[in-house]
């Protein structure tokens, strides 16, 4: 609770992996908040890979248990990160959009690790959107993804109009002139989310929770096992 008054104490760092290197790659996001009433069958898919439970009957639905963990990000389809996810996904590679955050909070010298899964959300839905069952939430996807470039300050819209990230930067006068103010249109409104805006979703896997300070030290990781699921604890040694 001390934490949350800081200013900046919404930047967390999240590292993933350049495929052609194999070297990390760590920059600082903003945490946007946890999603709200998420289909359980979507976290299946992204979790597992499948969705073969039936959401209704399955015990897996529980929204106390998982669902609301979910933590809100955006990004820009053309940034690094996103190729980075996708080259490891686009090779079969096993868990290659597992990646790692991490939180800090100053006040109360409390570190949070979190290892998750990283989805992507475009105009479409999900971007390696390959299963039915997801399919049937993309309309919940889009419109969250709608809603978030709608709460987006004017300067943050503005940067998805920009030249691609990564590109030396053009100093010719006027260069600019195409990029919408604010992402607005001549009369104020807020323009239709553009294809270059992504929102970027963590599904977290495992927490390492370490207060400094106590010296305590905690492990949270989601288990699924014989059709349950479930967070198990365990205190460990700093």
């Amino acid at each position: 609770a001390k934490s949350r008054k800081v200013r900046g104490s919404n930047y967390v760092q999240i590292s993933t992996i350049d495929y052609e290197t194999m070297e990390p790659r760590c920059r600082t996001v903003v945490f946007r908040g946890f999603m709200k009433d998420l289909p359980f069958g979507a976290v299946e898919e992204v979790l597992r890979g499948d969705s073969t439970q039936e959401e209704e009957d399955s015990s897996l639905s529980s929204s106390g248990k998982y669902t609301d963990c979910v933590m809100k990000m955006i990004t820009d389809l053309r940034s690094n990160k996103v190729s980075e996810v996708e080259s490891f996904q686009t090779t079969g590679k096993r868990n290659g959009n597992t990646v790692e955050m991490v939180w800090w909070f100053p006040k109360s010298s409390e570190q949070y690790r979190i290892r998750g899964n990283l989805q992507f959300i475009g105009n479409g839905g999900p971007l390696t959107n390959t299963n039915d069952a997801t399919s049937n939430h993309n309309d919940y996807f889009v419109g969250e993804r709608k809603q978030q470039w709608g709460n987006l300050s004017d300067m943050a819209r503005e940067q998805f109009y920009w030249d691609n990230p990564g590109i030396p930067y053009c100093s010719v006068k006027g260069h600019e002139q195409g990029v919408p103010p604010g992402g607005r249109d001549e009369e104020g409104k807020v323009l239709p989310v553009p294809e270059s805006f992504l929102l970027m979703l963590l599904y977290p896997t495992k927490i390492d929770y370490l207060k400094l300070g106590e010296n305590y030290r905690q492990i949270d990781e989601w288990k699924w096992e014989g059709g349950e699921s479930q967070w198990e604890q365990l205190r460990m040694n700093p």
